[in-house]
C-alpha cells in the first residue's frame, strides 16, 4: 500500500527556512551532547529536508535562507557520520574484547585438558 501525500503538503507551508535551520542545528546539539541517537536523528533530518523543499517549492524563501539551511544540513550530516563512526569503533572494540575472552577461555579449556592427558 503506497503512501499519499495530504493536500496540506501539497499546497502551502507554513514553516520557515530559519525555523528549518534552528531546528536541523538543535538535532545536531543534541547528538553532540549524546541526548539523541544518530539514526533517529538521521530520520528527523531527512523529514526536514523533505520540508526544505516543501518551503522552496512553495514560497521560494531567500537565497541567503537557503545558503544557511544547506550549511546546517551539511553541519548535521558531518555530525551524524561522526557519531556513526564512533558508534562503529566502540562496537568493534566490544566484539574484539568479547573475541579475546573467549580464546583466553578455549586457551584455559585446552591446557585443562593437557593436563588431564598427561596424568
Amino acid at each position: 500500500m503506497a503512501r499519499t501525500k495530504s493536500d496540506v503538503s501539497n499546497d502551502t507551508t507554513q514553516t520557515s527556512e530559519s525555523a528549518l535551520s534552528e531546528m536541523a542545528s538543535h538535532i545536531r546539539t543534541l547528538v553532540i551532547d549524546h541526548l539523541l541517537d544518530s539514526r533517529c536523528a538521521a530520520k528527523l533530518v531527512k523529514r526536514l529536508r523533505k520540508e526544505s523543499d516543501a518551503v522552496t517549492k512553495c514560497s521560494g524563501g531567500t537565497k541567503s535562507g537557503r545558503k544557511s539551511l544547506l550549511k546546517t544540513f551539511e553541519s548535521v550530516d558531518k555530525t551524524l557520520r561522526q557519531e556513526d563512526a564512533a558508534l562503529l569503533v566502540a562496537a568493534n572494540a566490544s566484539l574484539r574484547a568479547v573475541d579475546d575472552a573467549n580464546i583466553l577461555k578455549g586457551k584455559k579449556r585446552y591446557a585443562q585438558l593437557g593436563a588431564m592427558l598427561d596424568s
